[in-house]
């Protein structure tokens, strides 16, 4: 009895430092349990998709796994969070979710616990389907760990049909993406930070070039012709980065290597389960594999032709990465040993000769399109740096409007027709971006120069404020004392924001204004 009672009381010190969960010690009770289960948290059935989704993912690399890259096999190590527009955070398979979180009992997904955060929920219907995005954090009580976070959005009404068709195999493909980007921690060697240059003529030129080159290797028939096509490249990419500084340039094919490798992850595994599925060495339902393939090099024409893309370093990474696996299927034993770039690497099994450059940029003009390419670069990068110097030209009363809270990237939503110019993290539309809406919020914008930068934030300048009487008017329902606005209407000169929950701080010629809620709610 007394042992018992010592165990109890070392067990619940643990459970305090948060070293350990209640719910996994054996035969330790709290009295609650069939509250618990009474009253535990129904998730909805929406979540339920993507919780089978995941369960799907860990299927789908048991049998492809080590084939995509050597020695992956920790995929199943690593947690889920995933964050719902309604506010709604679920953890899975996490031995130590940050505070907040709470066991459901009896619902597990691959046999991993899931647990639920229901803090900040908003009376927003969650139905499939539903888009998502995510990336690598670091979360947990006690000492973090490395897990996949993603963000869930409702697609459009009007695009739901076009979204639907193959949207479960597009989904398990995001979530490999995700986990091999934590099997990157150790195996793929990161050594430069993120990189987002703004590029000029020149370098958007080249890296057209870059693009069509591999576009060009990679439907090749014979290996000398690939040879040739990945020379081309190695030239051009030269060329490209003659202005630039070598810091610049390795942060640069840093970032193919992360990202790169991890959409070659994705192809990787199109191809081995269509070898599976064709020799009938398994059973595994995954539809629509060849047109998920060919959609790589859409994207891979897309993005090189495309001036401002920072995206060109997840598709040009891949299909080096998909070249080096066609040439020399050995190559990613040594690559994973040291901090390595996919273009050395290439280099260094096809070398160019010296005196070589010559004879290769003359085919520049041959097969390349160079004039017509230039003049197509020249005139966007000039509209670009017009349309930049016209918005920072423009002084008075900035008016920003922060979706941080909610955690609404702007660039999900519809705009005008009309393409941003982008520059680092901010994208500007010199003729505005017409009108802006998400659940219960909606934003009427005037038809100036608006600038959305930092991937939360609206920015409009009234250069005429001097002349104004007033800078805006705002209406709203109140609680004495607090500095929440509810059922906000907020008319400036420059748009109108209409919105369920708002704070909102002016300081000199800067209003700012933060959405807090999605949906409209009592006053709390």
């Amino acid at each position: 009895m007394r042992n018992n009672t010592v165990r109890r009381i070392i067990l619940s010190f643990l459970v305090l430092l948060g070293l350990i969960q209640l719910s996994s010690i054996p035969g330790l009770s709290t009295g609650t349990d069939a509250a618990s289960q009474e009253n535990a948290y129904e998730l909805p059935a929406a979540v339920k998709v993507e919780l089978d989704r995941i369960a799907k993912t860990y299927a789908v690399l048991d049998l492809v796994a080590e084939k995509v890259w050597p020695g992956w096999t920790n995929y199943r190590e690593f947690p889920f969070m995933m964050s719902f527009e309604n506010g709604l955070r679920v953890m899975v398979g996490h031995p130590r979710p940050p505070k907040g979180f709470t066991l459901l009992p009896g619902v597990q997904t691959a046999g991993k616990t899931v647990h639920v955060d229901t803090r900040r929920l908003e009376p927003l219907e969650l139905r499939q389907p539903l888009s998502c995005g995510g990336g690598i954090s670091r979360l947990g009580t006690g000492a973090p760990l490395q897990t996949v976070s993603m963000s869930y959005r409702q697609i459009p009404p009007e695009k739901e049909a076009e979204s639907a068709e193959l949207l479960e195999e597009n989904r398990i493909l995001i979530y490999i993406h995700e986990l091999f980007h934590c099997f990157q921690d150790k195996h793929v060697l990161r050594s430069y930070p993120n990189f987002r240059l703004n590029p000029d003529t020149n370098y958007a030129v080249y890296s057209e070039i870059e693009g069509k080159a591999l576009e060009n290797a990679y439907k090749a028939a014979d290996t000398e012709a690939v040879q040739k096509f990945l020379q081309d490249f190695l030239i051009a990419r030269k060329l490209k980065r003659k202005d630039i500084s070598e810091f610049l340039s390795l942060c640069e094919a840093t970032d193919e290597v992360m990202e790169g490798t991890a959409v070659y992850s994705e192809v990787r595994t199109l191809e081995i389960l269509s070898k599976l599925q064709a020799s009938g060495k398994t059973s595994l339902e995954f539809k629509g594999i060849d047109s998920l393939r060919a959609r790589y090099q859409d994207q891979l024409r897309e993005t090189r032709e495309n001036t401002y893309s920072y995206l060109k370093c997840y598709q040009y990474g891949c299909f080096q990465a998909l070249l080096l696996q066609r040439l020399f299927p050995e190559w990613q034993a040594p690559f994973s040993q040291k901090a390595s770039f996919l273009d050395q690497e290439i280099g260094k099994y096809i070398p160019v000769e010296k005196g070589a450059e010559k004879t290769i940029t003359s085919r520049f003009q041959e097969i390349y399109d160079f004039d017509e390419v230039y003049a197509r670069h020249h005139k966007a990068i000039s509209e670009r740096d017009s349309a930049y110097k016209e918005l920072t030209s423009r002084k008075g009363r900035a008016y920003i409007v922060s979706f941080k809270p909610i955690r609404q990237f702007l660039s999900t939503l519809p705009y005008k027709e009309d393409q941003p110019y982008k520059i680092g993290l901010m994208n500007i539309f010199p003729q505005g971006v017409g009108n802006l809406k998400v659940n219960d919020i909606e934003i009427i914008c005037q038809d100036l120069p608006t600038e959305l930068s930092q991937l939360y934030h609206l920015k409009i300048v009234d250069t005429d404020w001097e002349t104004r009487e007033e800078s805006y008017n705002l209406t709203y329902t109140k609680k004495e004392g607090e500095d929440i606005f509810y059922n906000a209407v907020l008319k400036t000169p420059v748009f109108t924001l209409k919105a369920p929950k708002i704070r909102l701080k002016e300081k000199g010629q800067r209003v700012k204004v933060w959405i807090l809620a999605r949906v409209k709610q009592q006053q709390e």
